[in-house]
């Protein structure tokens, strides 16, 4: 093949490729276009549904919105806000750490399955918020009370993944590290086991950041006098429903910021994963 034509082909394949990640970007594009304007059209329909309605029961968006500023730079900032965020974070670290520790250890130390598995079943059984009133009555209803339950709840989800992922790593790898690399079991299960196992564990952090969130709430409406849990209960009890929409509000958008967060670390994370997939996260 002549020199023109090795140019020529270098340069096909390289329009190819501009002309490929145009579309995808297009393509993204579009996508999130269509989710943001699904999303201004409900909260369009929310402002028209609140002008609408005759019985102060739903207060419309742009009222709410007024209200969840006040409470971003007013006094809920530190009382309410930061305190909740602090018990959230506490508690999935510390579900998740102790979910991912017994997690490997049950699926790389297989023996140990018989002797865990009832203990298991049932602790998984038993609903977290269940335990919430027993741990006050026995812990009394401060912070460590609190970020124990939620960390019950995130505990589940990283500790199930995490021993499936561990179980499911290919024999192959495994042998592989076995005749190649150096090191005993210990590192074997550093350099081989838990990388491939870590997209199996980060879809179990992500499920139990949610709950986590989840179990904050739940937390702060029983005996408590701070958090977001507790504005929107006692919001809710005045008939401040302005305040409790914002509440509310004010929750899923925090929810959504720390998925944005949580995916941003995945994607670095699992960089490595994406590319050899052959997939654009």
């Amino acid at each position: 093949m002549s020199t023109v034509e090795l140019n020529r082909t270098h340069e096909g394949g390289k329009a190819k490729a501009e002309t490929r990640t145009r579309g995808g970007v297009r393509r993204r594009l579009t996508v999130l276009g269509l989710g943001w304007g699904f999303v201004a059209l409900l909260l369009g329909l929310w402002e028209m549904a609140g002008r609408a309605d005759t019985t102060a029961l739903l207060p419309p968006f742009s009222v709410v919105v007024t209200e969840l500023v006040d409470l971003v730079t007013g006094d809920a900032l530190m009382a309410d806000i930061v305190p909740s965020l602090a018990r959230a974070l506490a508690g999935f670290l510390l579900g998740s750490l102790a979910g991912v520790i017994v997690g490997v250890a049950l699926g790389w130390w297989r023996g140990l399955e018989p002797w865990c598995r009832s203990a298991l079943e049932f602790l998984r059984a038993v609903p977290a918020p269940a335990l919430l009133p027993l741990a006050i009555l026995a812990f009394g209803a401060s912070d460590t009370t609190r970020v124990g339950v939620i960390a019950l709840g995130a505990v589940w989800p990283v500790l199930l993944n995490t021993t499936d992922g561990v179980r499911r790593v290919e024999a192959g790898y495994i042998d592989s590290a076995r005749v190649y690399a150096r090191g005993g079991r210990a590192e074997l299960l550093r350099r081989v086991v838990l990388p491939a196992a870590t997209p199996q564990i980060m879809a179990g952090l992500r499920v139990g950041l949610a709950i986590s969130l989840i179990m904050m709430v739940i937390s702060e409406m029983i005996a408590s006098s701070s958090g977001l849990g507790n504005l929107i209960l006692r919001a809710q009890r005045l008939y401040a429903l302005d305040q409790m929409y914002a509440g509310v509000l004010l929750l899923g958008v925090l929810g959504w910021l720390l998925t944005l967060l949580f995916s941003a670390i995945e994607r670095r994370a699992l960089a490595w994963f994406y590319g050899w997939k052959g997939q654009d996260r």
